[in-house]
């Protein structure tokens, strides 16, 4: 994993990620309280301001680059012990994430 190649780098990013992930969870519960309930409507209305489809962007974004680097990080740790390629999870982990990147901002954008 070249951008994040430290240990306690990937330690913090994940707990940034994680944050971001809590606080979208906490943003919902919100809606749902302030709405009584989640409906498209209100869905929608939170999702039609530009500040919240940016934070959801960067969101998405830290959320694939989080589960790349779990991923690369259970590969380092099973793929010997296992006898799986070290590539095809690697490659897997990264195909699957993009996809997920590249459709979520697609609906969002």
């Amino acid at each position: 994993m070249g951008i994040i190649n430290n240990g306690v780098k990937q330690w913090v990013f994940q707990r940034v990620s994680n944050t971001l992930i809590v606080s979208f969870g906490i943003s919902l519960l919100c809606v749902f309280f302030a709405a009584n309930g989640l409906s498209y409507e209100s869905l929608k209305a939170l999702f039609a301001s530009q500040g919240f489809k940016i934070y959801f962007a960067v969101l998405l974004v830290f959320s694939c680059v989080n589960s790349v680097l779990a991923g690369w990080q259970i590969d380092g740790d099973y793929a010997k012990k296992f006898g799986l390629p070290y590539l095809l999870i690697t490659v897997t982990t990264l195909l699957v994430s993009g996809v997920y990147l590249f459709y979520g901002l697609g609906m969002l954008f």
